[in-house]
């Protein structure tokens, strides 16, 4: 897990929120947006970067291009842990082609709202496991507005037809001290978030592994073909 400060990066079990399989290379969220210069470099191997590529199960994080399988590298969320939360736009994210660069090493990168590629990935999550919904139960996430992991969290189980409650941890009063004793009370440290409190199960960062084996152990017979 990681600090505060780095709570932005999704647990490196899973990864928090980025590519799209070959066939969905020219989808929708590929072509909104206007393509621009990131405050930060998106070239060769892209290491370094907070790189979020997406397929049938979901998102994932890489550190690498060369961890992104070939045909998930259309649309990848690229992000630096080098900019300051204060600096960021918790509205909008940067979306690479990683499949192709120009003849400086860059890719191409464009900026879109996040909803929009939340959306997206949602979209395409739900069309590959339509009919996999589980049945809905509480399930809290502890996090904030600039938590890149706690909106990967998000889109995660929107995708599996889970809903859930959201409460950001600097805005909403009383959930800072809710989570830290939901966390508490597991035995769980709060250096870092999101905190999701999946019917009763504490869950540090954006595990995947550990969400997906909760919702098989909360509703084992309406979660096939989800595998750790």
């Amino acid at each position: 897990m990681r600090p505060l400060a780095l709570a932005l990066v999704v647990s490196l079990v899973a990864c928090g929120s980025g590519s799209a399989p070959a066939s969905s290379n020219e989808s929708q969220s590929g072509e909104l947006g206007e393509v621009v210069r990131p405050p930060f470099s998106v070239s060769g191997a892209a290491e370094g970067l907070v790189l979020t590529w997406y397929d049938e199960e979901g998102p994932h994080v890489a550190s690498s291009r060369t961890e992104i399988p070939n045909e998930h590298r259309a649309e990848v969320r690229v992000d630096s842990l080098e900019i300051a939360p204060d600096d960021r736009d918790p509205d909008h994210v940067f979306v690479a082609d990683l499949r192709t660069a120009d003849e400086h090493g860059d890719y191409t990168v464009r900026r879109l709202p996040r909803e929009t590629f939340e959306r997206h990935v949602t979209s395409f999550v739900a069309s590959a496991h339509e009919g996999d919904a589980v049945a809905s139960s509480d399930v809290i996430i502890y996090g904030a507005s600039w938590c890149g992991a706690c909106h990967e969290a998000q889109a995660f189980l929107r995708a599996r037809g889970i809903p859930f409650i959201e409460r950001d941890i600097e805005r909403d009063p009383g959930a800072r001290e809710a989570m830290q004793q939901a966390a508490s009370a597991a035995g769980i440290p709060t250096s870092s978030i999101p905190i999701i409190d999946f019917r009763g199960t504490i869950i540090r960062g954006f595990d995947q592994q550990a969400l997906e084996r909760a919702i098989r152990e909360s509703s084992p017979s309406q979660a096939p073909g989800i595998t750790i």
